[in-house]
C-alpha cells in the first residue's frame, strides 16, 4: 500500500485531536468560570441590592449603570410575559428569573455555579414566587431536559463563553419566539482593566464587536436582530423564526 492510502486516516486523527483539545479547553474554561462565581456570588448579587451604603450606591450607579439599563430594557423588549415559558441560561443569583416569575411567566434558570443557584432559590423564596420558577445547577451545552420555551435570555453570559456559536444555536433550537442576550463591547476604557482583573483571578472573559455580534446571531439562525449599545455592553433582541 502507498502512503497515500493512509492520508484520510491521518487527517481524521488530526480532526479528532483538534476537537479533543477544543473540548478540553472549553471544559477548563467552564470550570474556571464556575469556581470564580462560586467565590464571588454574594458580591455579584449585591450589585442589584438596595441594602448597601450610600458610597457603594454611587459607585454602582457610576460604573455599573449598564447592569440596571440592560435589566430594564430586557423587560421592555419582552413585553407581556404572563403565561409564557422562559429560559435563562447563566441565571446567576436569579434576579431576572425572579422578575419574570413575578410577572406571571413560568421560568427555568440554569447556572454552572452552585453558590449562585443557592442565592437564586433563596431570592425566589423570599419573593414568594417559587411556584413559578425552578433553578438548576447545569451546563446548558449538556442539559437534557425537554425544551420548549417562548423566550430565552442570556444576560452577562457570553462574557465568559469562548465558543459562543454553539451556545447560540442551541438556544435558538429550544426557543419559539424571541431571545435577549448581552455581549461586552470589545473596545471601551474598561475592557483592559476588566480583562486584567478577571484573568488575575483565573476567570476568562471575552469581548465583541458590533459586526461580530450581528454575524454570530445570523449564523446561529436568529432573525430580525436588533443590536443596541449600552455603554460597555451590546444588548441584542432577536426573533426565533
Amino acid at each position: 500500500l502507498s502512503s497515500a492510502n493512509f492520508e484520510p486516516l491521518t487527517k481524521s486523527w488530526e480532526v479528532i485531536e483538534i476537537g479533543a483539545n477544543n473540548l478540553k479547553r472549553e471544559l477548563t474554561s467552564a470550570e474556571l468560570v464556575k469556581r470564580y462565581f462560586d467565590k464571588e456570588a454574594e458580591r455579584f448579587d449585591s450589585i442589584y441590592s438596595d441594602q448597601k451604603g450610600f458610597r457603594q450606591k454611587i459607585v454602582d450607579r457610576l460604573f455599573r449603570r449598564v447592569i440596571y439599563q440592560r435589566f430594564a430594557l430586557t423587560f421592555e423588549y419582552c413585553c407581556e410575559v404572563k403565561g409564557k415559558r422562559v429560559l435563562e441560561v447563566g441565571c446567576g443569583s436569579g434576579r431576572y428569573v425572579t422578575e419574570f416569575a413575578s410577572r406571571g411567566a413560568e421560568v427555568i434558570g440554569i447556572d454552572l455555579a452552585p453558590a449562585m443557584i443557592d442565592l437564586a432559590r433563596s431570592s425566589a423564596s423570599k419573593a414568594g414566587i417559587v411556584d413559578n420558577c425552578r433553578f438548576e445547577v447545569a451546563d446548558f451545552r449538556h442539559w437534557q431536559e425537554p425544551h420548549n420555551f417562548e423566550i430565552c435570555v442570556g444576560i452577562g453570559l457570553f462574557d465568559y463563553i469562548s465558543e459562543p456559536m454553539s451556545l447560540l444555536k442551541r438556544m435558538r433550537s429550544v426557543t419559539s419566539e424571541m431571545g435577549v442576550f448581552s455581549f461586552p463591547v470589545r473596545w471601551t476604557f474598561r475592557s483592559l482593566p476588566r480583562w486584567l482583573r478577571l484573568n488575575s483571578r483565573r476567570c476568562p472573559v471575552y469581548f465583541y464587536g458590533r459586526t461580530q455580534v450581528a454575524e454570530l446571531m445570523v449564523a446561529a439562525g436568529w432573525s430580525d436582530i436588533t443590536v443596541t449599545r449600552l455603554s460597555r455592553d451590546y444588548l441584542v433582541r432577536a426573533k426565533a423564526w
